[in-house]
């Protein structure tokens, strides 16, 4: 397929095979399943619905990994369209198979950058829900610059929530829980409500993933921020 490639946004117009560290498996997964479920951003303007029901509510998840909440949510709830968007090959190469063998048809997967999918494709998209779950914490201070989530994404973000939409952030890093709690008070449209959440983010409520195993093993603290945007 033909690819364009923006050196400063990790974004493929088509998906296209580019890393030899894929297994047979994986390739395979990515040439069967990608034309059924994902999604190519080749036109100027994203339509949802050509791809999914737009009188439909929508559920977006940056980042997500293998893919475990995105597709176990997708199972509970037929009647929501969810959308993934990941620049993580092999994970997204697993999530294709999993979407196709469980016969999901209320979700599509987008290969992109968020920060570039929201600046290019997002104008006529508003979100019930939008999930950032343990995005990567870049620990150390210099690289704190390199954090997914900074004040210019959510502020993207926030004008592509419906009112009474909702913002969900998980993160095991206390550093990072602390940035982004600063970031989000700084909008005052967005009111947290983290709190009223508590019960249902219960751990029976909550679907595992590799990164909250991960997090549960090392015995770090998990950090929910749950925001709703209420104008």
């Amino acid at each position: 397929m033909h690819n364009k490639t923006n050196k400063t946004n990790r974004t493929i117009k088509t998906f296209r095979i580019r890393s030899r560290k894929l297994s047979i498996k994986q390739r395979n997964n990515i040439n069967i399943y990608w034309p059924l479920i994902g999604v190519n951003l080749i036109q100027e303007k994203f339509l949802i619905n050509d791809f999914l029901n737009p009188y439909t509510p929508i559920i977006l998840e940056i980042g997500f990994g293998f893919g475990e909440y995105l597709i176990n949510l997708c199972k509970k709830h037929k009647n929501i369209n969810f959308i993934g968007i990941e620049v993580y090959v092999p994970g997204i190469s697993f999530c294709l198979e999993k979407i196709f063998k469980l016969n999901l048809k209320n979700i599509r997967i987008i290969y992109s950058d968020a920060l570039y999918f929201f600046l290019n494709y997002s104008q006529n998209i508003k979100f019930y829900k939008i999930n950032i779950f343990f995005p990567d914490p870049w620990p150390k201070r210099k690289h704190h610059k390199r954090r997914i989530i900074q004040k210019s994404l959510i502020k993207i973000i926030f004008k592509n929530l419906f009112i009474n939409g909702i913002l969900h952030i998980i993160t095991d890093s206390f550093s990072y829980y602390e940035s982004i709690s600063k970031i989000l008070k700084e909008f005052h449209g967005l009111h947290d409500i983290s709190k009223i959440f508590k019960s249902f983010l219960s751990t029976k409520n909550i679907f595992n993933s590799r990164f909250r195993n991960k997090a549960l093993m090392k015995k770090n603290k998990i950090y929910n921020m749950v925001y709703k945007k209420i104008f």
